[in-house]
């Protein structure tokens, strides 16, 4: 795998190496940047990101709804520190209240009686959209790597020892567009066994739907890597009309 990288070709790999650069997506990312500020590692998170939040959109659309203000708002933090605008020690209090309330909907974690206040204030009953949860985790998870890596304070002590922005929830997301795209691009799959899976999996791999998604996480990655701040903007703008899945999948990705 060492000799392919983040913007290898990869339709042109081979099943086995597609499944590794899936699977090493978040490695490969953190070479390609190795050499970048955590601003501009930030910037190529939030690209992808916003094509997930315009995935969410559709979806929700669909059913005459849209995503909750807080969703918005977590994202806008991440803009306005890379805009120098805030601080990380401006959303510490935000970071550390959100990333609970993720836990306890992702396992159940117990909530302070603080963070339930939050809970309440920001999140209607019955809302259990998971790509809206998972943009959330991955929105929290950028904040509390910065508050790491400016040494503000922390609830959680799995991230005290970050130093750098990582890429680990772009591997969350292309994993799950993995699975789904087994029924969106009506891959066989004759049973639930693991070596069925497996094989439906890596039959994904050769979808020119599969394929588009890595070619937008690629494109994202890329401009990011080449922009100056001054590009910052105009990138947002942008990447706010792309869609990590054709449009339309997004409805059935909200109910997958």
């Amino acid at each position: 795998m060492s000799v392919h990288t983040l913007f290898y070709d990869f339709a042109s790999l081979s099943r086995k190496d597609a499944g590794d650069w899936v699977s090493n997506c978040g490695k490969l990312a953190d070479e390609a940047f190795k050499n970048s500020s955590n601003q501009t590692r930030l910037l190529g998170n939030l690209l992808v990101l916003e094509q997930y939040m315009h995935t969410l959109e559709q979806g929700l659309q669909e059913n005459g709804e849209e995503p909750l203000p807080i969703t918005y708002l977590s994202i806008q933090m991440l803009w306005d520190y890379l805009d120098g605008k805030i601080k990380p020690s401006d959303f510490a209090d935000f970071a550390n209240a959100l990333y609970a309330c993720v836990l306890e909907f992702m396992v159940g974690e117990e909530l302070t009686e603080e963070q339930a206040a939050f809970y309440d204030n920001h999140f209607p009953e019955g809302n259990d959209n998971l790509v809206q949860w998972e943009i959330l985790c991955w929105a929290s998870f950028l904040m509390l790597e910065l508050l790491s890596i400016y040494g503000e304070r922390l609830d959680f002590d799995e991230f005290e020892s970050c130093d750098v922005i990582d890429f680990v929830e772009i591997d969350e997301m292309l994993n799950g567009l993995n699975d789904a795209c087994i029924d969106f691009a009506g891959v066989e799959c004759p049973s639930s066994y693991a070596k069925d899976v497996i094989k439906a999996m890596e039959d994904v791999y050769e979808t020119p739907l599969f394929q588009s998604i890595v070619l937008q996480i690629q494109k994202g990655l890329k401009d990011a890597l080449e922009a100056a701040p001054d590009d910052y903007a105009k990138l947002r703008a942008e990447y706010q009309q792309y869609s990590i899945i054709p449009q339309e999948f997004a409805a059935d990705l909200m109910e997958y």
